[in-house]
């Protein structure tokens, strides 16, 4: 009997890996009855999801030097279907603009309202026209507060502080969105990585690939309530960037393959995210 270890190698460096029984395999022993799950644990599964499938977006697409705006509105507050309508005519512009100059935009969006007063959040890829892209925001709207992505690579808090508000709310009637988040269609997904490995790996502790180690806070065990069966998710995070070999004929420059999406030069610029905000 076999398991499937997934591995999704994004470009910031970071591993998400997954191990699971494999289909059509018989199991050995005995297997948790298959029973239908609840509406809760469905729930749990899909935003789980969501949120797994928004942090590989982010890490793939997106690094030190973008921007992760707060869009906010001056005086009364504005009506759900006002600010879907600002947003969308705030995005259409950026767009038109980006496409004349040639320029990729690449973009995540979320909203939120809830017990709060309504505002934007949007990661924005740098083109060098972000003073023009804040001036458009506060000539028609309100405040704007910009924040660069650091170099650490690791956005999964971020993820998490973008997604945990619209999670409660996208079901909403009036909800500006009905998604747990939006992005544009042009956000690259990485390819996934699938080998055959022992089914104990779903049990042991994770182990980590060389030049990497695995996160122990990314750990996460659960069972498949369709199934029964058990599997794991965890991250694995490069440990040092790779050392550079020579061949001393060619005097040619070789790199580790395995790191080659993640090598890139690192500014020590660090800005902290301030996740107790009220925006």
């Amino acid at each position: 009997m076999a398991a499937i270890k997934e591995l999704i190698i994004t470009n910031s460096g970071m591993i998400f890996t997954k191990i699971f029984f494999a289909r059509n395999r018989k199991v050995e022993g005995k297997r948790a009855a298959k029973h239908a799950p609840t509406v809760e644990q469905v729930e749990k599964i899909n935003r789980r999801n969501s949120l797994r499938d928004m942090t590989i977006k982010v890490h793939h697409n997106f690094s030190q030097g973008d921007h992760w705006l707060t869009l906010t509105y001056e005086g009364d507050e504005p009506t759900k279907a006002y600010a879907q309508k600002e947003i969308k005519r705030f995005i259409d512009r950026i767009r038109r603009k980006r496409k004349a100059s040639g320029k990729a935009f690449k973009w995540i969006l979320v909203t939120e309202y809830e017990n709060k007063r309504i505002h934007h959040h949007i990661l924005i890829n740098d083109a060098d026209d972000i003073q023009d892209i804040v001036s458009s925001w506060q000539e028609r709207n309100g405040l704007v507060r910009d924040t660069l992505l650091d170099g650490t690579g690791d956005y999964r808090k971020l993820c998490e502080y973008m997604h945990k508000e619209t999670s409660k709310t996208f079901r909403d009637e009036d909800s500006p969105s009905k998604l747990r988040y939006t992005c544009s269609r042009n956000l690259i997904v990485p390819k996934v990585y699938r080998e055959e490995v022992s089914v104990l790996e779903v049990f042991e502790d994770p182990k980590p690939e060389k030049g990497y180690a695995v996160d122990p806070d990314s750990v996460y065990r659960a069972e498949n309530p369709f199934t029964g069966r058990p599997y794991i998710e965890y991250v694995l995070k490069p440990t040092a960037k790779p050392r550079k070999r020579y061949n001393n004929k060619k005097k040619t420059k070789y790199k580790n393959r395995l790191y080659t999406a993640w090598l890139r030069e690192h500014k020590e610029i660090q800005t902290e995210f301030n996740f107790d905000s009220p925006f």
